[in-house]
């Protein structure tokens, strides 16, 4: 005897036990009063030096920055969208970076966090790698940190960005910094050849980072639909030069989106232009990295819906006392392998006309849960897992639903929470190798 109906519900694993929720956002018109503010305020910041350089003068520093070599920059950031098991402190955790970029979105150096380091390799364009301890691979949301522990891991992000933990890789190098500069420069407000003037709210929220000279000249922005609020430190005399950055504009949230609001963590970087021998240096330490891989290495990512297919079936055993659960798992992507878990839950929903009970409103009764791993689904394969469940609460439920000209009136559903515990792939160092090499070729105009 077989009683079917299933629903499958899916979810993405929380980063730890620890990921919390955020803040809520202020939106609308607290958020434009604080746009306006960088605007309608006057009055010179105590870091102003010698006063704010021509609004124009920015897009110079922008292409001053496209033509830069390597960009080397520290700072750090406030990071609130993890927390460790069991904390009940709500204050942020204070990220720290050491990095070169390169180009249009070669990154190489560290990050740190609570005395934790992470090195970080992105080739841009091409992929992005970490190596590092089990709470920062938490942080990051590596599943089962464990097992990577020292490891190079490739993270791979679903909004399209190279992010780490928070900080948008892409935007520190030259050329997307170029871009950025660009757009600042129009959402500064001011007249060509004008200047914009650093009020007081401003200097407060985006403040001098550690490593920018005294001297160093402000340039305030207004956040629009390409960038966001923030302010550039340039040398006070001409030719402007890039020392640093407050703002947002370097930051992206967990799901990449572009809002601004009173609670957004603000970046505070210094940066200094290095030459071609740096340069070409941090190009043979990436290289060093990429032949390091092994051919296969693990892989922290979401996979798409359209890459992963999946059922689950219940089949009754002899008079429906025991149920056999099945999960089947099929992996569409193309050359990576897939390992999960599913966490079930088994309801029995009675049709019967009994004691207020009608087909159109059921009544629900737990029968069981167990979880079930499944075995590693290489690229294309169906795999799959069972577990049985019954018991005196399945044995009553039948009683209850009775026998109807040999049917019994009752439903089987399955609650099923995926969490995917691997997903590996090779590692392309070949590839990489040869894409780092073009674009080192680019940058430093050598074979």
């Amino acid at each position: 005897m077989r009683v079917s109906g299933t629903k499958l519900v899916t979810n993405r694993r929380l980063q730890d036990q620890g990921q919390r929720a955020r803040l809520p956002r202020l939106s609308g018109a607290l958020s434009v009063v604080g746009a306006l503010l960088l605007l309608s305020c006057s009055g010179q910041s105590p870091d102003a030096g010698s006063g704010p350089p021509p609004t124009s003068s920015l897009k110079k520093v922008g292409a001053a920055v496209e033509q830069a070599k390597v960009l080397h920059w520290s700072g750090s950031w406030p990071y609130d969208d993890w927390f460790p098991e069991g904390s009940v402190d709500l204050a942020s955790t204070e990220v720290t970076a050491d990095l070169r970029a390169m180009g249009s979105g070669d990154v190489f150096g560290t990050v740190s966090a609570d005395d934790h380091k992470a090195q970080v390799v992105s080739v841009a364009g091409a992929a992005m790698f970490v190596k590092a301890d089990r709470v920062m691979l938490q942080m990051m949301g590596v599943e089962d940190p464990k097992a990577h522990v020292g490891r190079w891991t490739e993270i791979r992000r679903s909004v399209g960005t190279r992010q780490v933990l928070g900080l948008d890789l892409d935007w520190l190098a030259p050329s997307p910094l170029a871009s950025a500069l660009a757009s600042a420069a129009k959402a500064t407000g001011g007249a060509e050849g004008g200047t914009s003037s650093v009020p007081s709210s401003a200097a407060e929220r985006f403040p001098r980072p550690a490593g920018v000279p005294a001297g160093a000249a402000p340039v305030a922005v207004v956040g629009n639909e390409s960038t966001k609020s923030g302010t550039y430190w340039v040398t006070a005399s001409e030719p402007h030069q890039l020392l640093g950055y407050s703002g947002l504009d370097a930051l992206l949230d967990s799901d990449g989106q572009p809002d601004e609001s009173a609670f957004d963590p603000v970046a505070r970087l210094s940066v200094r232009t290095e030459n071609a021998a740096t340069a070409r240096g941090t190009y043979e330490a990436m290289q060093t990295v990429i032949r390091s891989l092994p051919s296969v290495v693990p892989i922290s990512a979401e996979p798409a819906p359209k890459e992963i297919s999946e059922s689950v079936d219940e089949e009754c055993g002899v008079l429906c006392h025991t149920v056999t659960v099945t999960v089947s798992l099929t992996n569409r992507m193309r050359n990576e392998s897939v390992t999960a878990r599913y966490a079930l839950a088994l309801e029995a929903l009675l049709h019967k006309d009994e004691d207020g009970y009608r087909l159109g409103n059921p009544r629900s009764v737990d029968i069981g849960s167990c979880t079930v791993r499944l075995p590693t689904a290489k690229p294309g394969a169906t795999v799959r897992a069972t577990c049985m469940m019954g018991g005196s609460a399945l044995r009553k439920a039948v009683q209850v639903a009775g026998d109807h000209h040999g049917f019994v009136q009752m439903t089987l559903q399955t609650d099923a929470t995926r969490e995917v515990t691997g997903i590996t792939g090779p590692s392309n160092s070949t590839n990489l190798l040869q894409t780092l090499d073009s674009h080192a070729d680019h940058i430093l105009g050598t074979s």
